[in-house]
């Protein structure tokens, strides 16, 4: 005889199978199982299925002992002078925690039955663009240096209008005389100068708000013509002659 042949029953799987649909069908409370009328329907079902000439799996009649020891047990007298501390477990317990088990699996079965039935069947496609490819950079002329860096300014200072930064700057009182002596003697040895190359000159952010003062001064007083040949570039200071 074949210890690992498994027979199935019409319509169940298994005692716990069976047990799990004579609760539904009567609407019992899983967790309060009336013993004597489950088993009662379970050996019933067993006798039912023996007048058909169906074979029965021996787990069946496993169960079916199970049922009429837990049966049994309830037909013992209670010992009153127990504690109620100290009572054993109910012995529907162990049976029961087992049919909820079952159930869960019955469940997610039947869940990924219905889902491999409703998605597609879906398969991986490799990347169109091998990835040995070395990626090229664009050609000369299309963009310069100058508007790349033009732009990530743009971005900067978007940036800054949504998160501004705050910071504490503390300016020194500074001479605007002195920074106006100070570009005139620069233009006295040349008649153009760079303003940016001025301002290196100087490392306190004071000093460069002087300079610039300074030369908005220089300019009101017609003694200094600013040019620049782009949006935010440098400023060339030229410096006006009398005679010009």
């Amino acid at each position: 005889m074949n210890k690992n042949l498994t027979l199935e029953l019409p319509n169940f799987e298994g005692p716990l199978d069976l047990l799990l649909h004579l609760i539904k069908s009567q609407e019992i409370d899983i967790y309060d199982i009336p013993i004597a009328q489950i088993t009662s329907q379970y050996l019933a079902y067993l006798k039912q299925m023996q007048r058909l000439n169906l074979q029965v799996a021996g787990e069946y009649f496993v169960m079916s002992s199970t049922l009429l020891r837990i049966k049994s047990q309830y037909l013992l007298p209670q010992n009153d002078f127990v504690d109620e501390e100290n009572q054993e477990e109910d012995p529907r317990d162990e049976l029961v925690q087992q049919l909820v088990q079952y159930s869960l699996f019955k469940k997610i079965s039947h869940y990924f039955k219905e889902r491999n039935n409703e998605v597609p069947i879906t398969v991986s496609k490799e990347a169109s663009v091998s990835t040995n490819e070395k990626v090229h950079p664009l050609p000369l002329g299309q963009i310069t240096s100058s508007e790349l860096a033009d732009t990530f300014a743009l971005v900067m200072r978007r940036m800054k209008v949504r998160h501004p930064d705050k910071a504490l700057i503390k300016v020194k009182e500074i001479s605007i005389d002195n920074m106006i002596s100070y570009l005139k003697e620069q233009l006295n040895k040349e008649k153009q100068i760079s303003f940016f190359s001025c301002v290196d000159n100087f490392n306190d952010i004071s000093d460069m708000i002087g300079l610039f003062l300074a030369l908005l001064e220089l300019c009101k007083n017609h003694q200094c013509l600013v040019k620049q040949a782009r949006t935010f570039g440098d400023l060339t200071l030229e410096r006006i002659d009398n005679d010009d």
